[in-house]
């Protein structure tokens, strides 16, 4: 579905402004810039939606803004070729056609930019954050814009070694899932499916730990949650008990492609985190910052008795409590980092005292990150000996 929108998006650009021209960034004449400024986008979101990596709804949301931006054009066009009104015989009413058509036309540009800077629906407003990291605007924009980057500045990357070959772009390397319990019956799952974050290093946590070793994580979070409607009990199929495992059943299961298991809706969630590098391990703290449900299944809601309210502050809640352990980390060397490979992670286990799945215990899970972009990542001096 995803490459289908991709094509679709790539065909409207060039119906409104010409043939891709992938050699020197450009629609016809217009730059990527230009593009993503008339659909008021970043830069790396309109790179995103150019090479195939955005998420569905933001396909969604930008085919319909290039479709709009079309039929603003085309009626524009429309009121530039009418005919002269200084002619006698058609004097008046052209006179107020043309009004009249300036009019709409105005109203459709505020329209446009009404829905988008201020959508009423939940949905709507779920698009806009769909967008990118919420913070994108502050750490992302191109290195000749007016703004002050929080990443270190190149004067300071030696001093705060190695956090500072940290900083950048991260992300969930691998989706996980779990079984969440807070229902009377089995059979409801939630499903990890992507974590964008931005770390930096802190300046002034010295309190923690020596100048350069933590590091700020800013973590944006898209996750679901799914019911079985066969309703299915967790163990044996799924869990063994005795081992405290989870089966190769739930391994492999994949919600979206068994006909058993529906989505309920989808959770947004931000936490800020503290990373802290202790030589070849990394602690991680982190701390929610809100959450909230869109894209909400009412009835499958209601015929499950699925109180999502309840689930967000109580059972993934706790979950945000979860019990990681330290993280072995490969990267003591900071110059080993690698964009698109590194990758850090964290085995967890979750517990919750609603508990009545009847296992008697946590369950486990690992969070791992992928360092996508580096801000800085030229060679370091410090070493796995000044951790």
């Amino acid at each position: 579905m995803v490459d289908q929108l991709h094509q679709t998006f790539i065909q409207k650009l060039e119906q409104h402004y010409g043939s891709w021209e992938k050699k020197i960034s450009r629609f016809g004449t217009a730059t990527y810039g230009d593009i993503a400024h008339d659909l008021c986008i970043s830069a790396s979101l309109f790179s995103q939606l150019i090479y195939g990596s955005a998420t569905e709804g933001m396909y969604v949301r930008a085919i319909r803004n290039v479709e709009r931006l079309a039929a603003t054009a085309a009626l524009k066009g429309k009121v530039l070729a009418l005919p002269d009104p200084g002619k006698a015989e058609k004097q008046y009413i052209p006179k107020i056609g043309l009004g009249f058509l300036i009019g709409v036309l105005l109203f459709g540009v505020v329209l446009v930019l009404f829905t988008f800077l201020f959508p009423t629906s939940s949905r709507e407003r779920v698009d806009t954050t769909q967008n990118g990291h919420p913070l994108t605007a502050f750490f992302d924009q191109p290195f000749d814009a007016d703004f002050d980057a929080p990443y270190l500045n190149v004067s300071e990357v030696q001093s705060y070694c190695p956090a500072s070959a940290y900083e950048g772009t991260w992300t969930l390397n691998e989706p996980y899932q779990l079984p969440l319990p807070g229902t009377k019956k089995p059979g409801l799952y939630y499903l990890a499916k992507s974590a964008d974050i931005r770390m930096k290093s802190s300046k002034v946590d010295t309190f923690i730990a020596p100048r350069g070793h933590v590091l700020n994580g800013y973590e944006y979070l898209i996750n679901e949650i799914w019911v079985d409607t066969k309703q299915t009990p967790l163990s044996p199929k799924y869990f063994d008990k005795e081992n405290k495992i989870y089966t190769p059943a739930f391994r492999n299961l994949d919600f979206s492609t068994n006909p058993d298991f529906k989505i309920v809706a989808t959770i947004h969630s931000f936490f800020i985190d503290k990373f802290i590098l202790e030589g070849d391990q990394i602690i991680r703290l982190g701390e929610p910052s809100g959450r909230f449900a869109s894209d909400v299944d009412e009835e499958l809601a209601a015929t499950y008795e699925i109180d999502l309210k309840y689930l967000l502050e109580q059972v993934i809640g706790n979950l945000t409590k979860a019990h990681c352990s330290v993280a072995q980390n490969p990267y003591c060397d900071p110059n080993r980092l690698t964009a698109g490979e590194s990758v850090i992670n964290f085995d967890c286990v979750y517990t919750i005292q609603s508990e009545n799945l009847g296992l008697g215990g946590g369950y486990p899970y690992t969070k791992g990150y992928r360092l996508e972009q580096q801000s800085y990542s030229d060679n370091l001096i410090c070493t796995c000996d000044d951790s």
